[in-house]
C-alpha cells in the first residue's frame, strides 16, 4: 500500500512548485513545437549546417592567439615579434579580412620600430600610413582609433625630442621629417573634407604640426596652418552644438600665433594679439600651460619694449 510522509509532503510540494516556474511553458510554445493533431512536426528532424560559423570563429581564435604570442616575444626578441605580427596581418589578409586585429598588430610594428637599434623611418611611415587605411575601413570604433592614433604620434614626437637633445650619434631614422610627415598623414585622413573625418584629432594634430613647425622655423607653413585653424574655429564657434570649444581651443591657436609673432619680430600684431588673447582668458578657464606660455611671451615683448613693470607682471 502507499504510505503518504507528512514529512516529505512540503519537501515535494515546493520542487513542484520550483519545477512549474522553471519549466513554464505557454500555449506559443506547444504550438510551435507540435502539430495542431498533437504530434511533432518532421521539421524538427531537419539539421542545420554552422560549418561556416565554426570556421569564421577558428580564423578569428587563430588570429588573436598569433597577436597574444606576439604581444609576448616583444621582451625577448624584437625581430621575432615583428615576423609574429607580420604573421597576424598575413592571417586576416589571407582571409579577406581587415579587422580590428590587423589595427592591433599595426599599432605595435609602429612601436617596435621605435625599438629597433637602427630605426627605418620609411618602414616605419609605411606601417603608420596601413594603420590609417585601417581606421578609414572602419576596422575600429572612434573611441579605439583616437586614443591609438594620439599614443603613438606622442611616443615618435617624444623619440624625436630624446633623438635632438641626446649627444650621442647613434644611427636613427625617425626625425623630425618622419614625424611631420605623420602628422600630414593623419590630417589627410582627419581633416573636415577627409575620408575620416574627427575635428578633435584634427585639431590637436594640426596644434602638434604647428609647434613642430615653429621649432623648425618654418614660418610660411606656420602661418598658412594658422589661417585654417582661424577659419575652422569661426565655423566651429557658429556652430552651437560646438560653442563650448571656442574659448579654449581660440586661445590655443592665439599662442601659437603668438610663437610666430614673436618669432618675426612683428611687436605691434604681437602686442594687438596678446591683448585679444587676455580677453579670452578672463573668459574662461585656460589651460596651465597655454596661459604660461602666452605670458612668457608678452613678458619678452615688454622686456624688449623695456617696459619693465608690465614685464615684471607677465613673468609672475
Amino acid at each position: 500500500r502507499v504510505i503518504k510522509s507528512t514529512f516529505l509532503y512540503p519537501l515535494i510540494s515546493k520542487m513542484n512548485s520550483d519545477d512549474e516556474e522553471l519549466y513554464h511553458y505557454s500555449d506559443e510554445d506547444i504550438t510551435s513545437d507540435e502539430d495542431a493533431d498533437g504530434g511533432i512536426k518532421s521539421s524538427d528532424f531537419e539539421l542545420s549546417s554552422d560549418d561556416g560559423n565554426e570556421d569564421t570563429d577558428d580564423i578569428e581564435v587563430a588570429i588573436e592567439n598569433e597577436y597574444y604570442n606576439a604581444k609576448q616575444l616583444r621582451d625577448t626578441s624584437v625581430s621575432e615579434a615583428l615576423a609574429a605580427f607580420e604573421e597576424v596581418l598575413n592571417l586576416e589578409k589571407n582571409n579577406d579580412r581587415v579587422g580590428s586585429w590587423s589595427y592591433k598588430a599595426l599599432k605595435q610594428l609602429v612601436k617596435l620600430n621605435l625599438l629597433r637599434t637602427n630605426i627605418n623611418g620609411n618602414e616605419m611611415l609605411k606601417y603608420y600610413d596601413r594603420l590609417l587605411q585601417s581606421v578609414i575601413s572602419g576596422a575600429v570604433t572612434q573611441n579605439l582609433y583616437e586614443k591609438g592614433i594620439a599614443g603613438l604620434l606622442d611616443r615618435v614626437s617624444q623619440t624625436v625630442s630624446n633623438r635632438a637633445n641626446s649627444s650621442s650619434n647613434t644611427t636613427n631614422g625617425v626625425d623630425r621629417q618622419t614625424l611631420k610627415q605623420m602628422y600630414v598623414s593623419t590630417l589627410a585622413v582627419v581633416q573636415p573634407n577627409g575620408r575620416c573625418p574627427n575635428e578633435r584629432i584634427w585639431f590637436k594634430t594640426s596644434l602638434k604640426l604647428g609647434q613642430l613647425l615653429y621649432e623648425t622655423n618654418d614660418l610660411s607653413q606656420l602661418q598658412i596652418l594658422i589661417k585654417e585653424l582661424l577659419k575652422t574655429q569661426q565655423q566651429t564657434s557658429d556652430d552651437s552644438s560646438s560653442s563650448r570649444f571656442a574659448g579654449p581651443h581660440l586661445l590655443e591657436i592665439y599662442a601659437l600665433q603668438i610663437q610666430l609673432y614673436s618669432r618675426k619680430k612683428d611687436n605691434k600684431k604681437l602686442r594687438e594679439l596678446l591683448d585679444r588673447a587676455m580677453l579670452v582668458v578672463e573668459g574662461g578657464i585656460p589651460h596651465p600651460r597655454t596661459l604660461a606660455l602666452i605670458q612668457e611671451m608678452g613678458g619678452k615683448m615688454h622686456l624688449a619694449s623695456k617696459e619693465f613693470e608690465a614685464a615684471g607682471k607677465s613673468f609672475f
